[in-house]
């Protein structure tokens, strides 16, 4: 695997062909090579401009249209002018939201297609074809550039979140289309600068150099890296992610000790990609060490697995919605993981027990409850609308999921004053009743706002109940409901976090905790009857004053009936998070009621790729 720049020095110097007129030792050699590498970095180039020119489409469409709701909400005359582009990009929401069979939008396939398309162009452009060292020396130089390119975009600390409204998590499935790409890249170079050296009989005295070797070691950590992307994070997330981080150090460092020179260009990208890596690492690792100061975590174990986490101290700029990446010492000294906010002060996290890390918080809280441990976190992070800007809010969990769902109504809730009238439409569906009670006070919480705010909550259970003799019976509900106000309930939020691709967010949101990340047909919304039924919960301490449904919510219809009984003067969020079925029905419901007549449509869906 010869660098990129593929210089004289590099490609021609162990050779025996200098006698023919064709060696290192011919002037007209170098001046070849040179051409060459000129050409190639133009191109490289050029791909940069196309891959920034991508960037700025979206933030441009971004503060335009940001622009363009504001001068409609104003009703200022100058709003009238805007009527064309807001017709507009409502018509290329509608197409571009909706889900198409491997990704999870028309604008994801596009946007995807676009960078493959640049790619392809990149790697063909001003190519000569009469050696396969032209070719191997520009895919080295593509695997390079989309190096550093994937890096950026796995960045927590990203611009893109300010300049696109795209944090990290929502940008982790280009990360992954990038590595792929970039090994592909990779993998075309050493290949056919193998073929190159082998077909010229010096392709052991040429891999014996150094430089070739870190190349060498370079690729298989390389290949690690995306074994652990495509394997590992499947089955076991926690041996991903420090493989993953682990191999991609390795990697970076033998690449620079492949093209060692610090003038050359191929270095200069590879250490401009360690950089922003390890820039991103030290502000992470400042606001942990930062945090942890006098900080400490209290944990409370609920049923069914659940954890409730409860910070002493509450981070800078942290609101319900967004996630923070919890450093608890006790459970892991070395690791940290992403869990979404569903109340802000004090700030509490619910986690779901799956495996790993989550597994091993329930067993601690069980036998330590109500136990303080040292706690920090890195955060928060997260984007997505702000819901004071909308009229009305649908929001729709499954599972977990709800985590970001109550995150978002608290938000709401917490920030309203007498003069703020919103409508809430508040859908939650659950496998088993015992989960009801994680979220408790959250409910009262929406219960008590009833009268000054319109709020709709419909709660739906997947699976009969199991026969509980401690379950109070429906005339206790109706007698214990009239004073469950003054109960002091253990209440929390759902399990689940965004994740990072450092252990992370998503719906699986990694190795532990998370919301719907599974295809179990439980958890998928789709339409069918349900029936009205009595609330019930694991014990008397956990009553509801909210109508229960037993089976799974026509979420499309109730979406439609949300948004048709809006008045077109007015904005709907629809806001949700949950199983891939979920998803898939709300953003293609969603995206058909986007319409030029109708009201202004926003569309959010949490759903993360780990």
């Amino acid at each position: 695997m010869a660098g990129p720049s593929a210089s004289a020095a590099t490609e021609g110097g162990h050779g025996s062909t200098a006698s023919a007129g064709h060696g290192p030792s011919n002037p007209a050699y170098y001046a070849m090579f040179a051409a060459r590498q000129k050409v190639s970095e133009q191109v490289m180039r050029y791909y940069a401009a196309g891959i920034c020119g991508l960037i700025a489409v979206f933030v441009l469409f971004h503060w335009t249209r940001l622009l363009v709701v504001r001068l409609e909400r104003s009703k200022k005359p100058l709003g009238m002018f805007s009527r064309p582009f807001v017709a507009t990009s409502r018509l290329a929401r509608n197409l571009l939201v909706r889900k198409v069979p491997g990704f999870s939008s028309a604008g994801h396939a596009i946007l995807v297609t676009a960078y493959i398309g640049l790619n392809l162009m990149a790697m063909l452009l001003n190519v000569e074809t009469n050696s396969m060292s032209n070719f191997a020396a520009r895919f080295g130089w593509m695997a390079l550039v989309n190096l550093s390119f994937l890096v950026f975009l796995a960045l927590k600390n990203t611009p893109l979140a300010f300049l696109t409204a795209y944090s990290y998590e929502r940008l982790n499935c280009l990360h992954q289309i990038a590595g792929y790409t970039m090994f592909a890249q990779l993998v075309l170079h050493g290949a056919l600068y193998t073929a190159f050296f082998n077909s010229q009989g010096r392709l052991l005295t040429k891999y014996a150099d150094p430089g070739e070797i870190a190349a060498i070691i370079a690729g298989f950590a390389f290949l690690s890296v995306v074994f652990a992307a495509a394997i590992l994070r499947r089955f076991w997330y926690e041996l991903f992610y420090v493989t993953h981080i682990t191999c991609w150090i390795v990697g970076i460092v033998a690449t620079g000790f492949h093209q060692p020179e610090f003038t050359k260009p191929a270095y200069m990208i590879t250490l401009l990609a360690a950089s922003m890596w390890v820039t991103d690492r030290i502000i992470r690792m400042s606001r942990v060490l930062y945090n942890s100061v006098n900080n400490e975590a209290t944990l409370h174990p609920l049923p069914n697995g659940g954890t409730k986490i409860v910070l002493k101290k509450v981070p800078a700029r942290a609101e319900p919605g967004k996630h923070c990446f919890i450093w608890l010492p006790a459970i892991r000294k070395l690791e940290t993981h992403p869990f979404t906010i569903h109340r802000g002060s004090p700030v509490e996290f619910t986690v779901k027990a799956q495996n790993g890390f989550t597994r091993d918080l329930h067993n601690y809280a069980v036998a330590n409850p109500g136990a303080s441990v040292r706690a920090s976190v890195d955060g928060p992070y997260g984007t997505f609308p702000d819901p004071m800007e909308f009229d009305k809010i649908v929001l729709i969990a499954g599972g977990g999921g709800a985590t970001f769902t109550f995150g978002l109504a608290v938000n709401v809730l917490e920030r309203m004053t007498e003069e703020t009238h919103k409508n809430i439409v508040f859908i939650w569906a659950v496998q088993k009743h015992e989960n009801l009670s994680w979220f408790k006070e959250q409910l009262d919480l929406l219960r008590t706002h009833a009268h000054s705010t319109k709020v709709n909550v419909s709660l739906y259970v997947t699976r009969a109940p199991s026969s509980n003799p401690d379950l109070p019976s429906n005339d206790q509900l109706l007698l214990q409901s009239r004073s469950s106000d003054s109960d002091n309930d253990i209440a929390s939020s759902p399990p689940l976090s965004p994740i990072d691709t450092d252990t992370e967010k998503n719906e699986p949101r990694i190795p532990a905790a998370t919301h719907a990340r599974d295809g179990d047909p439980e958890k998928e919304i789709h339409v069918e009857h349900h029936s009205s039924i009595p609330a019930m919960t694991t014990s008397a301490h956990h009553r509801f004053q909210h109508p229960i449904k037993e089976g799974r919510p026509d979420a499309a219809s109730l979406i439609r009936d949300a948004v048709n009984s809006t008045p077109a003067s007015q904005r709907v969020l629809v806001a949700a998070c949950g199983p891939q079925g979920l998803m898939r029905v709300v953003r293609d419901t969603t995206a058909r009621l986007i319409q030029g007549g109708g009201p202004g449509v926003e569309l959010h869906c949490e759903q993360f790729g780990w």
